[in-house]
């Protein structure tokens, strides 16, 4: 049985299980060249044609509580990939569910909360005869039960009863009698997050805030108005009587709020499951994710990598498979190279090259692009589409910022050898860079441009099955010289995506000052000339 996924709206991507192992995923932005592309994933359906020739079942996710899955299938009778006459096609639109079912099966628990926590959800009809949007769910489920909703934040900006109704869909989860529900019309977390981001012109790129927040400093007046419902006049505005003295001083705040209403929300359900998941968008505050862990010591606290809405569309064809089968004996996508494989046909100049000779360059202070088979799934690079360079570089953070046209106060991350991550950083591994870790012992002084202004950096552990050549080129890195990490950065440019094909990788790196590029398979090195 062919299942297909389809997540609509903000990141829209597309899956495909064929039985119960996973054959496609891809994300839209990732064809058509435009950051966090949303709607109608047309290219990654296009790509779906050249696999099958019929699927039988599909799974459309939305916001949405309208009849959307309809524009999926029209599109998908247009390419022949079904018929009306058999169209089996269904529609979930409780997002936060989408969220919660791809964090579980991911994490490899049997019983576990669930935190989903983003900046928009589903659209809800409130009592009130307006619209609200989840913006907070919390999950608990014992397996083989069905996931069960045990608190609920509704965010809407015309509502002014706390206690307010709301009119629940049919397909919504069962919900615990004892379940609490919050009306709110001020900003919960991942609201809020997005809503100063939003202030300083950073639209759906709030991993610059929480880049900012470091070199900034507690500021009481900020966060006493922080608590004021008023200091938004409305949907991501800030009202104008508030003067923002430091913009630093602001993300600072904005973080430290977070963090604390974060810290609540664990605290409060801590006990319910010693197994905790957080997903949705707010899993990506990496500098969140490492306190939560390092706090909650007696929990177990699994953040998926996946947590942003791309990977909803997995969640959908999961929570089908799941409650149709009756057990859960699918693929559980545990790894994150799930892109399509191109074929690599390369007629300009090039070189036929080993690792040896890669690490080679990345010693001559060059950066080096390496491109392997199949691209991650999400925001990060974790070594097949990655730019490394050197991290004892002095102002190794200036050239990579600078060649990627970043900020200077965005930090960059780094990849390590797992067995030696313990030496350098406060964490022994970290597969998904899903964790912002202190720099121990002499870390700093080392390997200064990659450690924040808060001597933290995003780290990815590596090990030899994961990633068999990344961690051969750090391996000799390392016995050149004593340090087992590389600068590890997404392969892109300022306003895009990662690099999809080899073609985009070619034409990108024409367009930078990266000095080389590295096609892994092929052991084919192009030059930047």
């Amino acid at each position: 049985m062919k299942i297909l996924g389809v997540q609509l709206g903000h990141n829209s991507s597309v899956c495909l299980y064929d039985n119960k192992k996973l054959i496609y995923y891809n994300q839209e932005e990732r064809l058509s060249r435009l950051k966090k592309d949303g709607g109608l994933p047309i290219l990654c359906l296009d790509q779906i044609k050249n696999i099958i020739s019929k699927i039988d079942v599909g799974i459309c996710t939305s916001y949405d509580p309208i009849d959307s899955h309809s524009f999926v299938s029209d599109y998908l009778l247009r390419l022949e990939l079904i018929d009306r006459h058999d169209l089996v096609f269904y529609l979930y639109h409780s997002h936060h569910l989408m969220h919660a079912t791809k964090a579980y099966f991911s994490s490899g628990f049997k019983d576990a909360t669930i935190f989903v926590v983003d900046g928009r959800g589903s659209k809800y009809n409130l009592s009130n005869g307006h619209t609200g949007y989840e913006t907070t769910t919390v999950f608990s489920l014992k397996y083989p039960q069905e996931f069960n909703t045990i608190y609920k934040v509704i965010y809407s900006e015309h509502n002014k009863n706390k206690n307010a109704d709301i009119f629940l869909e049919k397909n919504v989860p069962s919900i615990n009698k004892n379940t609490k529900f919050k009306i709110t019309s001020s900003f919960d977390l991942g609201h809020f997050y997005s809503a100063v981001s939003n202030y300083f012109g950073w639209i759906n790129e709030e991993g610059k805030l929480m880049g900012l927040s470091a070199y900034g400093k507690p500021n009481l007046k900020l966060r006493n108005n922080m608590l004021e419902t008023d200091f938004f006049v409305n949907n991501f505005n800030i009202n104008s009587k508030y003067k923002i003295d430091s913009k630093e001083d602001l993300a600072f705040e904005t973080q430290k709020y977070f963090e604390d209403r974060f810290f609540d929300l664990i605290n409060t359900y801590k006990d319910v499951n010693k197994n905790i998941i957080i997903t949705g968008g707010t899993g990506l505050n990496v500098v969140n994710n490492y306190k939560l862990k390092k706090y909650f010591k007696n929990n177990n606290i699994y953040v998926d990598p996946l947590c942003g809405d791309e990977g909803n569309s997995i969640g959908a064809c999961q929570h089908y498979l799941y409650r149709t089968q009756n057990n859960n004996d699918f693929d559980k996508v545990n790894s994150l190279y799930l892109g399509p494989s191109y074929k690599l046909n390369l007629t300009d100049k090039h070189k036929i090259v080993d690792e040896n000779y890669i690490v080679n360059l990345i010693l001559k202070n060059n950066i080096v692009a390496l491109y392997q088979e199949k691209g991650e799934a999400g925001p990060r690079a974790l070594g097949n589409r990655s730019l490394l360079m050197d991290p004892r570089i002095k102002n190794g953070k200036y050239i990579m910022n600078n060649v990627k046209g970043r900020e200077q106060f965005r930090p960059l991350a780094c990849c390590v050898l797992e067995e030696y991550a313990k030496e350098w950083f406060d964490l022994d591994t970290s597969p998904h860079m899903m964790y912002s870790a202190k720099a121990i012992n002499n870390t700093k002084n080392i390997v200064s441009s990659i450690v924040h202004e808060d001597l933290t950096c995003r780290i990815q552990t590596i090990n030899q099955q994961q990633n068999p050549v990344l961690y051969k080129i750090i391996k000799q890195f390392y016995n050149l010289t004593g340090v087992p990490i590389l600068m590890n950065t997404s392969f892109n440019l300022k306003g895009q995506p990662i690099v999809e094909t080899p073609k985009d990788a070619i034409e990108t790196l024409k367009k930078s000052k990266i000095n080389y590029l590295y096609f892994s398979e092929d052991n084919k090195l192009y030059e930047n000339n």
